[in-house]
C-alpha cells in the first residue's frame, strides 16, 4: 500500500526490506533520501533501524509507521530522531499530507 502510494505521488522506490539485516543493508548500500519505517519487523524492532540510520545520515528524512496501539512509541521514535510519525490506519489524503510536509 505504501509503496503504491509513495509511487502515485511520483517518489522512486530503490529498495524495499523485509527485515532489519535487510533494511540496514539497503540504507548503507543505496543512501535514500527517505525512508518509511514501520516498527515491526520478523527480525527486530524499527527502532534499530532509525538508530543506525540516525548514526550513520542526520538528513535523511524517516517517516515512521505504526500500529495505533503502541502507546509512548511518538515520543520515543522523535526523540531518536524521526521526522514523522504516521499511524495505521491512515487515509491516502494523510499519508499525501505527511509525505509533502516531511520531503518538503
Amino acid at each position: 500500500m505504501i509503496k503504491n502510494m509513495l509511487k502515485s505521488l511520483g517518489h522512486e522506490i530503490v529498495g524495499e526490506a523485509e527485515d532489519v539485516p535487510q533494511a540496514l543493508d539497503f540504507f548503507k548500500s543505496l543512501s535514500p533520501e527517505a525512508v518509511t519505517l514501520d516498527m515491526v519487523l520478523p527480525s527486530g524492532s524499527g527502532l534499530d533501524i532509525l538508530r543506525a540510520i540516525r548514526a550513520q545520515n542526520a538528513t535523511t528524512r524517516v517517516i515512521v509507521v505504526t500500529a495505533s496501539g503502541q502507546d509512548g512509541i511518538d515520543r520515543q521514535v522523535m526523540e531518536l530522531g524521526a521526522n514523522a510519525v504516521m499511524h495505521k490506519p491512515f487515509t491516502p489524503d494523510e499519508f499525501k499530507s505527511t509525505i509533502h510536509k516531511t520531503l518538503a
